[in-house]
């Protein structure tokens, strides 16, 4: 049986008789010995607690910090689902062993909104519980101070990042982000008030915006899209709903968050028009690269990356990192090969780390995926005074430039790619395989 899994600790049996539900305010619900239940609707998630774990399709067992049982994949979960939407009705998990001796049951049943778990009375004390996913995708904003600070990495922190000197300062306008990258699940839930209400139009193969010019949001046709329309609904593949959206295009993400502001009674921030940022409005949109570096950071100066601790030489740098911090190629993690769940570094990850957030509370700001951002790319950007200005949108197209910037590095680079002030570029109509995420930010 498969031990490499996507933990993210969203249930936690200790002592066989607590059970702890939830990411954003976790509950203490009356158990017995022998048998627990819970009722999600006093959870405050959304959506529900229930609804999200049947996605999961993942079970982890460990008894005294040992792996002894894993369920990976839709195929290893009992689980019913509707055909022509892949949504699930009911998720439901049974083992059985002799050493140590117990008898265990977790059923999810989204329609009634509850979770059940029933164990036997000779459960170990010492065992813990873990189901991974989906409802990490439940993504608070999180404040980021007004003020100013140095942008970019000079030869005194890296040699040969050019693109990322002269470091220079910049003042920014507080502003909100959000803690998770935008999830499928997320994606599928806009995307489908956006098709309802007229503001685009679907196919197996395309998705494109009605209004203004008009542009390809998500590569539907890659072989890679975890997204899928058919009978007039968004789904993601099953078991990926919980993991983030990496293959919307730029147009994609900007589309996302102005019809998650419209949704929401917000103001669009983006005329689809000419595709024009009015960063004055008070819905949602991309992070520019200066908002997008200051988040990462943290507010810590002089680090390579968004944590504590980091800084010093490039050999410090590269000794720094490892599988159980971030997300990347060949780090020795159990995702190194492949994009993790949302929020997954929160201490449940695999080789054991501690909560990955950085000081202002943000998961996969170093790896994972890279990540969208509002501003054209230019190399040379940094040399030039209009990179001070207050609040800077970054450089104004004159007819040359081609690529948008993308930050944070992903689980297909390298650890100096995850650096904070590490900067990359992608075409604006690019949805990668897997490679490119996005989160939004708003005032």
């Amino acid at each position: 049986m498969k031990t490499i899994v996507n933990l993210l600790i969203i249930i936690t049996l200790l002592s066989a008789s607590l059970l702890e539900a939830g990411i954003s305010k976790p509950v203490s619900p009356k158990t017995k010995k022998g048998k627990s239940k819970l009722k999600v609707k006093n959870v405050e998630m959304v959506p529900s607690l229930a609804s999200e774990l049947s996605y999961t399709n993942i079970l982890c067992i460990l008894n005294s910090n040992i792996i002894t049982t894993v369920a990976a994949g839709p195929c290893a979960m009992n689980g019913k689902y509707k055909k022509k939407t892949g949504e699930a009705k009911s998720w439901k998990y049974k083992v059985k062993t002799k050493d140590p001796k117990y008898k265990l049951t977790v059923k999810v049943s989204p329609k009634k909104n509850s979770l059940k778990l029933k164990e036997s009375e000779d459960m170990p004390d010492d065992l813990l519980i873990y189901a991974a996913g989906k409802a990490a995708v439940v993504s608070d904003m999180k404040t980021v101070p007004g003020g100013s600070y140095f942008m970019g990495a000079s030869n005194e922190y890296y040699v040969g990042g050019l693109t990322e000197s002269p470091v220079h300062p910049v003042n920014i306008t507080e502003f909100k982000i959000e803690e998770f990258e935008v999830s499928n699940g997320q994606m599928c839930r806009v995307m489908q008030w956006a098709y309802d209400n007229g503001h685009v139009s679907a196919s197996a193969t395309t998705l494109v915006n009605n209004d203004g010019n008009q542009q390809t949001l998500i590569g539907m046709a890659n072989y890679a899209s975890d997204i899928k329309f058919a009978d007039g609904k968004f789904y993601a593949e099953k078991g990926r709903d919980g993991f983030p959206c990496s293959v919307a295009t730029w147009y994609g993400a900007v589309a996302y968050c102005n019809y998650k502001s419209l949704k929401e009674g917000l103001q669009a921030c983006v005329n689809f028009a000419d595709w024009s940022l009015d960063i004055t409005k008070n819905g949602y949109r991309l992070p520019t690269e200066a908002e997008w570096e200051k988040a990462a950071r943290g507010g810590l100066v002089a680090q390579w990356y968004p944590w504590a601790g980091a800084g010093g030489t490039y050999q410090d740098c590269h000794n720094y990192i490892d599988g159980s911090k971030a997300n990347y190629f060949h780090g020795g993690g159990i995702f190194d090969h492949e994009v993790a769940v949302c929020g997954y570094f929160n201490s449940g990850q695999i080789p054991t780390g501690t909560d990955m957030k950085n000081e202002y509370g943000l998961y996969d700001m170093a790896g994972n995926l890279q990540e969208w951002c509002w501003d054209w790319y230019s190399s040379s950007f940094y040399g030039k005074p209009e990179a001070s200005q207050g609040d800077t949108t970054g450089p104004v197209q004159d007819g040359t430039l081609q690529y948008r910037a993308v930050r944070g590095g992903g689980w297909g680079g390298t650890r100096g790619d995850l650096r904070c002030a590490a900067r990359d570029y992608a075409g604006p109509t690019s949805s990668a395989f897997r490679g490119i995420g996005f989160r939004c930010v708003k005032r």
